[in-house]
């Protein structure tokens, strides 16, 4: 190397350095940045993704609640005309909100033997209509019999039996089978009616049961069934109204029926496949449509890439690059620091919450305690007075007397330990240290025997207790722990029941025993079902009904240990049902 050249090195090796120093931040910068550009290009997408799953959710449930209003016309009603239907339907105003609507209607319902008089009323004027087409001997069939809007195109398809065609059968017999509402797979709408097209869509199927007082639970049963209310929706009017940023322009968007992605299933496209280049962005989410699944497919284009990133490398690179890394980071600690502020401050809330709660329960139980050992303590203290004046008198002792106050006293000894019993449970279950001596137990010999322990305090009451039960019910339970459960079951049941039956059922199958024990008296509200098993919680005034509120939170906490569950079925003013699931083989087993 020269001697010039070598000198001038020597003389500018600090400017060098510099240069190098700042082009190794500025490529490390301009590499921060693009990964940063390419988190918020992702983050864009990702919400224009929810974005646009919940605006087609939306849709849906939009076409739902159209479809579930209809259905209520026709389970509200023993027979809906054309002319009625057609009334409601007007009455809704859908040429704004559904202006493309395909058409809803109602299929009835023909057992074979039905299908000839449905034809012959047909025929006869009797019903309005078209006889029941495609022909051919079947087990069930349907017809449809109303339809709106009701022009010269939807009434090609009045008598159709959409049995006939196997992805509407089977979203009717599902329908039929559950009881609610069920969509088809991909189909054709309008297919088979002439030689009209049709549309890619599906059709929501909902059975129409005759109102009957009797509740049925749902199942397969066509008892009762007087036909099936249907919506086709085309897939090109459900998202007609979608909006969600980059849609159709740089955001592509495919719907599947099902889990998989193949043409086979394609139900929606925004755009040609042709048209579509390799996607820089992809995702595919699922979700629920009445009981079917579908998969949308988000595709960004490259045009996506190219949207808000114009000038920023040239920013980037620009002398402003380090001032802006130091405030992001700068920021970015303030950011954290603030967060663990919020943080701490709302789980600091969270503990004075939890605190102040446990203070008011433990004030609400000290008060209830005091009273339920007072009432029993003053009363034994009453007796013993009375019992210590008669033995100290003069006078010849009334042995009838003394026996009722020592009988007395008996009782409220009794009630005293049984207060007792309650509080010490209570905290062997807080501590963790309740024992089970597991044993071979009938539930319906223990049924009968509670029972009988209650026949006294039940014939005081006026209250008859029956018992409904097959026979012998034999698991591994804690015979002493099962007793405790139905001794406070029946108590209640007499306590609540304001003189009213008591119903006792035991039920088993191959793996479970099943105890229900129903009372006809006050009931419960519906959002007191859960609370009521709570420590110290209770359904009603403790001015009215005595007690710890410990009784129903002791007997969850025994029948969770044997390894089963508890739940209650209740009305205001029509009694409660408390049902009891135990597992044969006793704890550990699945419930």
């Amino acid at each position: 190397m020269p001697p010039r050249s070598s000198s001038h090195l020597r003389r500018n090796a600090a400017a060098y350095c510099v240069v190098l120093v700042g082009l190794l931040i500025t490529a490390a910068a301009t590499a921060y940045v693009q990964q940063s550009i390419h988190e918020r290009r992702l983050r864009r997408f990702d919400d224009a993704v929810q974005h646009g799953v919940l605006g087609l959710q939306q849709r849906l449930e939009l076409n739902q609640s159209l479809f579930l209003g209809v259905h209520g016309l026709f389970t509200g009603s023993r027979y809906v005309d054309q002319a009625e239907f057609g009334a409601y339907m007007e009455s809704l105003t859908l040429n704004r909100t559904f202006p493309e609507l395909e058409g809803i209607g109602f299929a009835r319902w023909l057992p074979p033997e039905g299908v000839a008089r449905y034809d012959a009323a047909v025929r006869d004027g009797q019903t309005p209509g078209q006889p029941m087409w495609p022909q051919g001997p079947r087990a069930a069939y349907t017809a449809i019999v109303m339809m709106d809007p009701l022009d010269a195109r939807t009434r090609q398809g009045l008598g159709f039996d959409m049995l006939t065609e196997p992805s509407r059968r089977a979203a009717m017999l599902r329908a039929l089978d559950t009881g609610r509402l069920a969509a088809t797979g991909k189909v054709r709408l309008i297919q088979g009616w002439e030689d009209a097209e049709g549309r890619v869509g599906f059709v929501l199927f909902i059975p129409v049961n005759t109102p009957s007082r009797d509740a049925r639970p749902p199942g397969a049963s066509t008892e009762n069934l007087r036909g099936f209310v249907y919506l086709p929706i085309a897939m090109e009017d459900l998202t007609s109204e979608l909006r969600f940023i980059g849609f159709k322009e740089t955001i592509d968007l495919e719907v599947y029926d099902g889990t998989e992605v193949r043409d086979a299933a394609l139900l929606y496209a925004s755009s040609r496949p042709a048209s579509r280049g390799a996607p820089v962005f992809q995702q595919d989410v699922r979700i629920p449509v009445a009981s079917q699944t579908w998969t949308l497919r988000f595709s960004a284009s490259h045009a996506f890439i190219a949207t808000g990133t114009t000038g920023q490398r040239g920013t980037v690179i620009g002398a402003g690059l380090l001032v802006t890394l130091l405030l992001f980071f700068i920021t970015r600690s303030q950011v954290r620091a603030r967060t663990t502020a919020e943080v701490a401050n709302t789980e600091q809330q969270r503990l004075t919450g939890e605190a102040r709660d446990a203070v008011q329960v433990r004030d609400d139980f000290l008060s209830i305690a005091a009273h339920e050992l007072r009432t029993p303590l003053t009363n034994l203290k009453l007796q013993l007075q009375l019992l210590y004046r008669q033995l100290r008198g003069e006078g010849s002792l009334d042995v009838e007397k003394l026996a009722q106050r020592v009988q007395s006293s008996e009782r409220q000894t009794t009630r005293l330990a049984t207060l007792v019993d309650s509080l010490l449970d209570v905290s062997r279950l807080a501590r963790g240290r309740m024992e089970l001596n597991l044993e071979s137990v009938d539930l319906d010999e223990l049924v009968h025997e509670a029972v009988r322990r209650f026949e006294a305090e039940a014939r005081t009451a006026g209250v008859q207790v029956t018992v409904d039960s097959p026979g012998p019910v034999t698991g591994q339970w804690d015979r002493m722990r099962l007793e405790q459960v139905l001794t406070n079951l029946l108590s209640n049941a007499l306590k609540y029941g304001h003189g009213a039956p008591v119903d006792v059922r035991v039920r088993s199958d191959e793996a479970h025993a099943t105890l229900e024990v129903e009372d006809h008296g006050i009931g419960l509200p519906p959002e007191d079902a859960q609370r009521i098993f709570g420590r110290f919680e209770r359904a009603v005034s403790s001015r009215h009904y005595g007690g710890l509120g410990l009784g129903l939170f002791i007997t969850r906490q025994l029948v969770e240990a044997l390894g089963g569950r508890i739940s209650v079925a209740s009305t205001p003013g029509q009694g409660a049902t408390f049902t009891v699931v135990l597992p044969l083989s006793g704890p550990g087993s699945v419930a």
